[in-house]
């Protein structure tokens, strides 16, 4: 049953992502989504993988994310704006500004269960999750966002590092050894 929640959620997201405001569109119905979040949360625990893409085509691209609250993945940029709806837990945006020679953290965006915020196009954020709970959400991209070319972003020099899942998971840094979690 919970995965046809989803399914359904995913079929309403690609209309939304098709229409001619897709912006507000994609945020109205997640918004509108937080009713059913338990069940979606129920949905996306049962997936086996912490991050799958469940559709991607040339309008949007959906990610269910679980993130655990011990681990930071890497700053890194998605080159076109992004939904985030969180259905549970509370999942934690680490904004980050480039400069010469360095990251320079931008502050902390505390995305809780019942809450869609969008990032931009311009973004480079480092996720994770917030107390000892896991998050689960879901992540509406704004156009298709395997088969653009982005960046991870060295967290000592601000250098880029090619994008890969590979990568991403390389390196990931424990939040406990990290200053903006201090």
């Amino acid at each position: 049953m919970p995965q046809n929640i989803l399914e359904d959620l995913i079929l309403r997201i690609r209309q939304a992502a098709a229409s001619e405001d897709r912006v507000s569109a994609i945020r109205a119905l997640l918004q509108e989504s937080q009713a059913d979040k338990e069940e979606l949360a129920e949905a996306i625990a049962a997936f086996e993988e912490d991050e799958v893409m469940v559709f991607e085509d040339e309008t949007c691209s959906i990610w269910t994310c679980r993130y655990f609250a011990d681990v930071v993945f890497a700053p890194h940029e998605h080159c076109m704006g992004v939904h985030i709806a969180v259905y549970r837990g509370t999942e934690v945006e680490v904004l980050y500004k480039r400069e010469p020679g360095k990251l320079r953290h931008g502050g902390n965006s505390l995305v809780k269960a019942g809450s869609v915020v969008r990032l931009g196009p311009e973004a480079i954020h480092a996720i994770t999750a917030d107390g000892n709970a896991q998050s689960h959400a879901i992540h509406v991209y704004e156009g298709p966002l395997t088969k653009i070319e982005r960046s991870l972003f060295d967290w000592t020099t601000g250098e880029r590092v090619a994008f890969s899942m590979e990568n991403f998971h390389a390196m990931a840094r424990r939040k406990a050894s990290m200053a903006e979690f201090s």
